[in-house]
């Protein structure tokens, strides 16, 4: 293995287009290309692979600025995506695919996926990518520590020690810890001085102290809304912390689907603070509409049974699950329903209690929340405000944005910065003219 003036630690997305745009940078600049990639895994871009759920969803469609304020709901996470994202953008990661034939389309709701439907095909165009571009890839690869001594940064890798003057750490944060994503970058860039901001579950499932019945699960709700609950409020008007609205599945732990995915986070702040629960408007219906449906109802057919009627608004397997809660006998008629009941069958669908949170798991998450603070890292380059020559990329920064291929953008658009900005770098103190090492043993 030859010496690096670029070392990119993390082959992932952000990893990935770190070191396509130093190579291009570099060829631009007719500057020599030695920009190498380490990645502890067989192959590079897991992540990528089952994105979507294996499907890819490359990125969101629409103007970056709708795509910053849709995608990420913090104003902080806004402000610092907001020159990376215009530099490097959506249509530009579509172009780099087109160009090797990769035909891809956008569903109603925003999200861009290749024709073909498989992942595979995304990951194989960036490869293909990599090796043009001349990228040297070390899988297998895992980076045991960093240090800058001097001018330079030390990697030890295998035993080996190896030099470079230019550091992008784009290592993700700990999600899907399967795939590799461990916190190793986070733990560097502590060591490097960096403050941390506590990592959070995002994007992940809900899981309760009483799981789903095995008869519900595999149950979705459409276009339900969602309540995240203080278990322990003093009054109902202090009790909803966060609500989200979608579709929302049962599992065998507990929820999940994207109203869930989408309110995790928060529901993992909340978390912290004190005991909380889950509710949902099981039919996303408003409190006003829902009592003139069931006294219509009521009055239009007052024969049929409550249940017949529910069975139209929700799946079957969970009728009986709302009539117990309600304490409604199976086989009560409209014309027998009292008032009281009809409140609690009314309160029942506005308001079902899928009761305490046990966990929102961090290792499930889709993303991490939380990593490298922000206002250390310079969102124009990348590049450390602590430390010339350390760029980051991607998840591990303290970045979580919203399902829909938003942090797949934002993992290419932080990578292409810090790559360009670490050949920029490098060409300014002339380390890619004048400067080689390579391993010290």
């Amino acid at each position: 293995m030859s010496g690096s003036s670029i070392a990119i630690v993390g082959g992932g997305a952000g990893g990935i287009f770190a070191a396509l745009a130093a190579c291009g940078m570099a060829k631009r600049e007719s500057l020599p290309n030695t920009v190498h990639l380490f990645e502890r895994n067989p192959r590079l871009g897991i992540k990528i692979l089952i994105s979507g759920g294996g499907k890819c969803n490359i990125t969101h469609a629409g103007p970056v600025e709708t795509m910053l304020h849709e995608g990420f709901p913090r104003v902080l996470e806004q402000r610092f995506l907001r020159s990376a994202m215009y530099r490097y953008t959506n249509d530009d990661v579509l172009a780099l695919l087109a160009r090797h034939h990769l035909e891809c389309y956008t569903r109603e709701n925003g999200r861009v996926f290749p024709k073909s439907g498989r992942a595979e095909h995304v990951l194989e165009v960036l490869e293909k990518e990599l090796h043009s571009e001349g990228v040297i890839l070390h899988t297998h690869s895992r980076i045991e520590s960093t240090a800058f001594v001097g001018n330079e940064c030390l990697l030890t890798c295998q035993g080996k020690t190896f030099a470079a003057r230019a550091l992008i750490l784009a290592t993700g944060g700990t999600s899907y810890s399967k795939t590799g994503t461990t916190g190793d970058g986070i733990h560097y860039a502590a060591e490097l001085g960096h403050s941390i901001v506590p990592l959070r579950a995002a994007l992940a499932p809900i899981y309760l102290k009483q799981p789903p019945t095995q008869a519900t699960i595999g149950i979705s709700f459409r276009d339900a809304e969602l309540y995240v609950t203080r278990t322990d409020a003093p009054s109902p008007a202090q009790k909803i912390l966060a609500r989200a609205r979608g579709d929302i599945l049962l599992t065998h732990r507990g929820l999940s689907g994207p109203a869930v995915l989408g309110i995790s986070n928060e529901a993992a702040k909340r978390m912290e603070s004190g005991p909380i629960s889950i509710e949902v408007n099981l039919l996303g219906i408003a409190e006003d509409a829902l009592r003139e449906r069931l006294i219509g109802e009521q009055q239009a057919r007052p024969q049929q049974q409550v249940s017949r009627w529910l069975e139209e608004m929700l799946p079957n397997s969970f009728v009986p699950v709302v009539l117990e809660s309600a304490n409604i006998p199976k086989e009560r008629r409209w014309n027998a329903l009292t008032r009281e009941e009809r409140q609690r069958i009314g309160v029942t669908l506005l308001r079902y209690p899928f009761g305490a949170v046990s966990e929102i798991p961090l290792e499930r998450g889709e993303v991490t929340s939380g990593g490298v603070a922000l206002d250390e890292v310079d969102p124009k380059t990348m590049m450390s405000r602590l430390r010339p020559g350390l760029f980051f990329a991607g998840e591990m920064l303290d970045l979580a944005g919203e399902i829909g291929g938003y942090n797949l953008q934002a993992a290419y658009s932080t990578g292409w910065i810090a790559g360009e900005e670490a050949v920029r770098f490098l060409s300014g103190s002339g380390g890619l003219r004048g400067h080689f090492t390579g391993l010290l043993a």
